[in-house]
């Protein structure tokens, strides 16, 4: 039997099928590859061809020696002109497979030959053939490319370059990329072996029953695929020491996480539970460990420990101390307000105690002199001396008691954690890879320096400081974390259509943020790869109404098609998401595992949808009061917590791939862009 492959392209048409169309497309592939591949008369490349699954649909597969790839399922007329005029090579810098639309080139190349010949400068002049050819430019995409005057023009050749050599081009163009140094790696015209490279993008299945288990996936819970700048970053043969990789929503951030895991467990064999695999939440940790499955086959999955930072804390602490005590949030919220009353009343509990958790234990501070000489940039307000000695007694009393009576916080059981390690004579593990890390404490960061052993692949890094939540400022280098010269950025959202993401850029009302080592992250060169509709934005006079208008939106939803579990809610609190999950149970919509995922704003990062609805982003509730330090108390402090929440909601709104919907009941948050 030949051996079956699957394009990521392929799934994307499947999933815009109707449901119909889907179950009869699943019954014909039952009998694929047995289906005969049927040749295109005048075809630019002879090993494409199409195959009949229903009376309207045909699916385009690429037939080379003993492979039958899927590339795209359409109906028949467009089925048979995309398999004329499209053409297979092997990548001359990758070894994988470009998919060229020769036709669409060819067409273009004599206006933009005309209009290049009058232009002052194009946009790859100050590279040769050769170097361009060394990045995996091929002569056809070579003569287009010495045409395109301007980054915008060459955004238009998106869909008719092969996607590697187009994500070079784009990276060279934005100044993203250098221009290479080095022999040219050599490959040999061989498609079937290519297909088999492309890792990123192929998914190679045994047989028709694995086949139709990939197809039962909801697309946007599939993580066997990979865009090649993300390929290039998770299986990259080793990094000398720490490696970051940063990007905004949909660049596709843990999904290389999960890939560099499968490259970590399958270069040598390891013992089981050498690799850890963490993120700060308890949903990330589940989500990433189901995600693993795809990717990793039984043996590999026993090499690899997925929980999340907190679980990972308490088992490593109560190991030594036996189980342990957690200070309740009413226990908390009477010790700063405690805490506020040692200083006279001049400064408010939630500034003590983000003073306390920023500061004095996130540096380690045991006494009034260090407290002096800390350094508390990015904090906010200034500290005069005198106003640090006012200060002191209500830190010192908090430490004394989160510190030294047995009542635990999950950072102070972290940063025990991180002492117990590195007491250990081996290293818990061998590598370490953490999802979402622009969230994570000083004390996390100690954990999971401590958790595995300096050296080649310890630790590998992902995460957004444009959707930092928590508001925890680092520097890595002060923490034994040297990521310099290891530093990568991921620019293309593959998630999201250009219309949420610009909606959802508005609302963050930043460009840079900290790069948690002492510079700046950038948004310069992050973009869209898909275009769709404006986000919906909706009003209602009262709670109940925009409920109710939820509920029918969604089963619109779901009647054009889409999977319940493909449809995401998420309120700002707890309590919203609550009444919204109620609502939508008695309005008979699914809800939960097999139905609509229903969370707080919060709770949605790391996870995506095909559409997605936020609620109650009403004035006074979005930004969350609570979650404000009064401005009176630190003007600076407040707009740093306001910038988080325009974050909270940034993160929210960039969960959905096609479709953003906005509700509100009274008047709309300021938070929206008018």
């Amino acid at each position: 039997m030949a051996q079956l492959a699957v394009h990521v392209e392929f799934l994307g048409e499947f999933g815009r099928l109707d449901p119909a169309q889907r179950d009869d497309v699943r019954a014909a592939l039952a009998r694929f590859p047995e289906l005969p591949v049927e040749p295109v008369p005048g075809g630019r490349d002879d090993r494409l061809g199409t195959v009949r699954l229903t009376e309207e649909l045909r699916a385009t597969v690429a037939a080379p020696d003993d492979v039958r790839l899927l590339l795209g399922v359409r109906p028949e007329a467009e089925a048979v002109t995309w398999a004329k005029h499209h053409a297979l090579a092997v990548n001359a810098a990758s070894g994988v497979l470009d998919v060229t639309d020769v036709e669409e080139l060819e067409r273009l190349l004599p206006d933009y030959r005309k209009a290049a010949e009058e232009a002052p400068a194009l946009l790859f002049d100050r590279l040769t053939d050769q170097q361009l050819h060394r990045l995996g430019i091929s002569a056809d995409v070579l003569a287009v490319a010495r045409t395109v005057r301007t980054l915008d023009q060459l955004r238009t050749l998106e869909h008719a370059l092969p996607e590697a050599q187009y994500t070079t081009l784009h990276l060279l163009g934005d100044g993203l990329l250098l221009s290479p140094d080095g022999d040219q790696p050599s490959y040999a015209d061989d498609l079937a072996a290519a297909i088999r490279r492309s890792q990123g993008r192929i998914a190679l299945v045994d047989g028709p029953v694995e086949l139709l288990a990939l197809l039962a996936i909801a697309p946007s819970r599939l993580r066997v695929f990979l865009h090649p700048e993300q390929e290039t970053v998770a299986y990259r043969p080793s990094y000398a020491g720490p490696a970051i990789v940063f990007g905004g929503p949909g660049t596709g951030k843990s999904v290389t996480a999960l890939h560099r895991v499968r490259h970590l467990v399958t270069r040598a064999e390891i013992p089981p539970s050498s690799v850890l695999l963490t993120s700060f939440s308890d949903e990330l940790a589940a989500a990433l460990e189901r995600d693993l499955e795809q990717i990793l086959d039984a043996g590999q999955r026993t090499t690899v420990r997925v929980v999340n930072l907190d679980r990972l804390a308490d088992e490593v602490v109560a190991e030594r101390h036996g189980a342990l005590r957690y200070v309740t949030d009413d226990e908390y919220a009477r010790l700063w307000a405690d805490a506020s009353r040692r200083t006279g009343g001049r400064y408010g509990p939630h500034f003590l105690r983000r003073e306390w958790e920023g500061v004095v234990f996130a540096q380690r501070i045991a006494d009034l002199d260090g407290y002096l000489a800390a350094d508390r940039r990015g904090r906010g307000l200034r500290l005069a001396t005198a106003q640090r000695q006012q200060l002191w007694p209500g830190l010192a009393e908090a430490s004394r008691v989160l510190l030294a009576t047995g009542v635990w916080t999950p950072l102070t059981v972290a940063d025990q954690a991180a002492q117990l390690l590195a007491e250990r004579p081996e290293p818990l593990f061998r590598h370490v890879v953490v999802d979402e890390v622009q969230d994570l404490h000083p004390a996390q960061w100690r954990l999971l320096r401590a958790a595995a052993a300096a050296g080649p692949d310890d630790l590998f890094l992902t995460g957004d400081p444009h959707q930092r939540i928590h508001g925890y400022r680092v520097h890595l280098k002060t923490l034994g974390i040297d990521v310099e010269g290891r530093s990568t950025r991921l620019t293309v959202n593959y998630r999201t259509t250009a219309q949420i993401l610009g909606w959802a850029m508005r609302v963050l009302a930043e460009s840079d943020s900290d790069d948690l080592d002492g510079g700046v992250d950038s948004m310069r060169g992050y973009r869209s790869a898909g275009r769709g509709a404006d986000p919906e934005l909706v009003g209602y006079p009262n709670a109940a109404a925009e409920l109710a208008g939820l509920a029918e939106a969604v089963r619109r939803w779901h009647s054009d098609g889409v999977d319940w579990r493909e449809i995401g809610v998420a309120a700002r609190t707890p309590r919203v998401a609550r009444g919204a999950a109620a609502a939508l149970a008695d309005a008979r919509v699914p809800v939960g595992e097999d139905g609509i995922t229903v969370g707080t704003m919060h709770g949605m990062k790391g996870l995506e949808f095909r559409r997605a609805a936020l609620i109650g982003v009403n004035d006074g509730a979005v930004p969350d009061p609570s979650a404000l330090t009064p401005e009176d108390d630190d003007p600076l402090g407040y707009a740093l917590d306001l910038q988080e929440e325009r974050s909270v909601l940034f993160v929210a709104a960039t969960r959905g791939r096609e479709l953003l919907r906005v509700s509100w009941w009274g008047s709309p948050s300021s938070l929206i862009p008018r």
